[in-house]
């Protein structure tokens, strides 16, 4: 069956169940709102919401701060602002809330209203009843003057190689519960209820298809792997994308974790095609038939932005959490030169002059204890074929290409004094914890520092990769196929991993390199300079 033509699906969402019906890639479920928060800072936050009909509709969200359902016979404050849904959306809109107050909980819910001038949407000349979504909450950022403390996990790698939604799998978590069926990371991270999650990308595989069902190698114990539902097309136009992101919307879990956690978004390759660059024409074959991959990357941008909560049309930004933290989420794809040419002695570009530039000045001027910068690309783990370099190195210890460019960040950040920068990353679907040290490196001019790699948090675990010695790198911890003895493209819950940061009062920050059952793998303690 390809979707692309026609298809039924039926999964779970929340308390509801619901089918799905696809033609052309796009999903009708009516009587649901899928709904998020995200980009929240001290006084803002960005709510999106869905309406599922699929008719022209008001979205309205409502914003308190009781958690009883909302009414507007509550007497506590309830804010409303609204917006027109229809397909040029794909029904789907995010409206900003300002003004609001710095390290406070907040409930919000999305209601989907037909317009009336739809026959589908009146009965005997009235308007059918507004359907809602579930009540959902975010906290705001602290403010930029208060030491509250932060928690924070980060993930990415979800449904890739294949393993997409099992009923079946389960995991049973480091407190004994047993979780079981759809993306049971999810509910992992929701134990640790954070006060929000950064999704490095990867979060969809629009180059991949699910298929119904799987051979689990027997090295993790044979069998058959179960995708229900299944999507076996590769994302082409933008309503294939826009499945995409809806595919993973319908995991009951992942929706109950983001209907109490706010969310960062970045992007990186999956969410057009593997390692891909600006200017690429993807191979001549089926499925994609030498399309520029701009096509694909502005489909799969637009489904981006129109089903995640992002603040403005800049991927690249930064957004504090009171004293201790600032983070900093870079675009690594949309301005990056061609993989081919990562061996330029000259250097190439990864970020592009504009956000280089923004990067810096944003870095001299951060306030905060502790600067995190979440690079969806390793900055030393080898990626990508020789002729195909994906991320920052390219295993050779001069540098070479990006590595330039990172060269010229890591100089900058020592010659300016900033302190406190750390690294988090992902995209090479193992976990890691690596040291950066200018004694053993080929490129000197810069501070210590870490880096910590995590994931895939659904999907298939790989690695582990080598080290390129440009800035001297070391592993200080590392967990992978390759290390664990058994083959790679490992399926959950063999080897998935996310990340979670603290910080306390007195500014004191620990990473966890946290496995899929909750359990910590990794952890590192750091006092602030």
């Amino acid at each position: 069956m390809n979707l692309q033509k026609t298809g039924k699906l039926i999964f779970a969402y929340g308390f509801f169940v619901s089918a799905i019906f696809l033609s052309g890639s796009s999903i009708a479920t009516a009587g649901m709102v899928y709904s998020q928060a995200g980009d929240v800072t001290s006084d803002s936050v960005v709510l999106w919401g869905r309406c599922n009909a699929e008719q022209d509709a008001l979205l309205t969200f409502s914003l308190t701060t009781h958690k009883n359902l909302i009414t507007d016979k509550n007497k506590n404050i309830v804010r409303k602002k609204s917006h027109r849904v229809s397909d040029e959306s794909d029904y789907t809109g995010s409206l900003v809330f300002k003004g609001l107050k710095p390290g406070k909980q907040y409930y919000y819910q999305a209601t989907c209203k037909p317009l009336a001038q739809h026959t589908k949407a009146t009965v005997k000349g009235k308007v059918k009843e507004k359907v809602k979504g579930t009540l959902s909450t975010f906290k705001t950022a602290s403010d930029s003057a208060k030491t509250n403390p932060v928690r924070f996990v980060w993930a990415a790698d979800l449904g890739g190689q294949g393993w997409g939604r099992n009923p079946d799998l389960s995991i049973t978590h480091v407190d004994g519960e047993l979780i079981k069926g759809g993306y049971v990371v999810f509910d992992s991270m929701s134990k640790l209820n954070p006060d929000f999650a950064l999704f490095q990308g990867d979060m969809i595989y629009a180059d991949g298809q699910i298929p119904a069902d799987k051979e689990i190698p027997a090295d993790v114990g044979g069998g058959t792997w179960i995708n229900n539902p299944a999507k076996d097309f590769v994302a082409i136009t933008l309503d294939d994308f826009r499945a995409n992101w809806k595919y993973n919307l319908g995991d009951a879990k992942m929706a109950h974790f983001l209907a109490k956690t706010p969310v960062y978004v970045q992007w990186d390759d999956h969410e057009v095609s593997n390692n891909w660059y600006p200017g690429e024409i993807m191979p001549a074959g089926a499925p994609y038939f030498g399309i520029s991959a701009d096509v694909l990357a502005a489909n799969a941008r637009q489904a981006l932005f129109e089903y995640n909560p992002i603040d403005g049309t800049k991927l690249y930004r930064s957004v504090q959490h009171g004293k201790h933290m600032e983070l900093f989420l870079l675009d690594e794809r949309s301005f990056r030169d061609p993989n081919p040419d990562n061996y330029d002695s000259e250097g190439i570009e990864m970020l592009g002059q504009k956000q280089l530039a923004w990067l810096k000045d944003a870095l001299i001027k951060s306030k905060a204890t502790w600067k995190i910068i979440s690079t969806h690309d390793p900055l030393s783990i080898v990626t990508g074929g020789e002729t195909d370099r994906d991320a920052w190195a390219q295993d050779d210890p001069a540098v070479l290409g990006r590595e330039v460019q990172l060269a010229e960040i890591l100089k900058f950040i020592k010659d300016h004094e900033i302190k406190n920068v750390v690294y988090l990353t992902s995209d090479v679907h193992f976990t890691a914890a690596i040291s950066y040290d200018p004694s053993l490196a080929t490129f000197q001019e810069f501070n210590p520092f870490w880096e910590f790699v995590i994931g895939p948090i659904h999907a298939g675990a790989f690695g582990s990769g080598n080290l390129d010695a440009s800035f001297g790198p070391q592993y200080e911890y590392v967990r992978a196929p390759s290390t664990e003895g058994i083959g790679q493209n490992s399926p959950p819950p063999h080897l998935q991993s996310f990340g979670l940061v603290e910080i306390s009062i007195d500014g004191e920050m620990t990473v966890k390199l946290i496995d899929i059952t909750g359990a910590v793998l990794f952890e590192k303690t750091m006092l602030p300079l």
